[in-house]
């Protein structure tokens, strides 16, 4: 039971993670396209992270060793990730 519970929480989890990643890359494409400054971009991606809880809740899953790395870095690098791939408009 433990353990469905836990692959719930995982799959929860990965799933936010997937989610900020997409939002992510639009914002990214929006500052490429010139529609939106950078780090305003990022802050709203940031902040969004925030408000859900999901550096606690990607601590808290057990998907990663916490004395290496955090829920903040994970949203930290998730974010970066999708700007380093904005795509410039055509």
């Amino acid at each position: 039971m433990a353990e469905s519970k836990h692959k719930k929480g995982a799959a929860l989890v990965t799933r936010q993670l997937e989610i900020l990643a997409l939002r992510s890359i639009e914002l990214a494409d929006q500052v490429a396209a010139g529609q939106l400054k950078f780090l305003d971009a990022v802050d709203a991606a940031y902040e969004a992270a925030v408000w859900a809880n999901l550096p606690a809740a990607i601590d808290k899953s057990g998907l990663i060793d916490t004395t290496v790395i955090t829920g903040d870095d994970v949203v930290q690098a998730t974010i970066a990730a999708a700007f380093a791939n904005a795509r410039v408009p055509a």
